[in-house]
């Protein structure tokens, strides 16, 4: 019944070995548990990584929609598996299982990093079996990010947390609401350069540029901060 149901293409491991890359990071997103700041950091990421989102219908359409995922530019392999659900963590089986057929085609070959990427602490036995089963490293995190932080130095990281701060501050007291003060850091995060802001903030906000206005201040200091 399940795998009539989802697009075999999508369990075909050859796929994801079939551009000749040393996949060294792999990260496999639960988008039942996490929402689109998860993905802050793939921007940085490159040819060699991949990231698998297990996407429902609902997040299929709304949180994790190609479009709001193309926007992060990322230079990753992205993939979609679209899983069934209606049984108690039916997405987290699945996912896991996925996670073993990609251990199992790897065998021997030069080891992996794999990243469970989702708040749902579950999966840290299914990572301790599979630990124990094979030489790749595995870990449960919140967003690619997390992996990332050896990209900025201590000062940097320190800015950018402030700068996450201030622009959730000065949104709530313009009246916009923690989802929005939330989108408007991920359209700082995903961008490669100042540059790059403006145009993400209309991606994600549309024609509205006075959330861009009101954050400009911010991003402006943060980046004379890190020159």
């Amino acid at each position: 019944m399940y795998i009539k149901n989802i697009d075999a293409n999508n369990l075909n491991i050859s796929l994801i070995k079939g551009r000749g890359y040393n996949m060294r990071r792999i990260f496999l997103v639960d988008t039942e548990n996490v929402n689109l700041k998860a993905l802050t950091g793939a921007h940085l990421l490159n040819e060699e990584d991949m990231i698998v989102l297990f996407v429902t219908n609902r997040t299929d359409n709304y949180s994790f929609s190609k479009n709001k995922v193309d926007i992060i530019n990322s230079k990753a392999i992205v993939k979609r598996i679209k899983v069934l659900t209606g049984g108690k963590n039916s997405l987290d089986f699945q996912l896991v299982s996925y996670l073993g057929l990609l251990i199992g085609y790897d065998g021997d070959k030069e080891k992996n990093n794999y990243y469970i990427v989702s708040n749902d602490h579950g999966f840290y036995s299914s990572i301790n079996l599979l630990t124990n089963c094979s030489d790749h490293n595995l870990e449960l995190i919140p967003n690619i990010d997390s992996v990332l932080d050896g990209v900025y130095d201590s000062s940097q990281i320190i800015h950018l947390r402030n700068l996450e701060d201030e622009v959730i501050v000065e949104l709530k007291s313009n009246g916009y609401t923690d989802k929005t003060a939330q989108k408007a850091i991920i359209a700082i995060k995903i961008s490669m350069s100042e540059d790059d802001i403006e145009d993400n903030f209309f991606n994600i906000f549309g024609w509205n540029n006075r959330i861009f206005s009101i954050c400009k201040p911010i991003i402006d200091e943060f980046y004379k901060k890190v020159a």
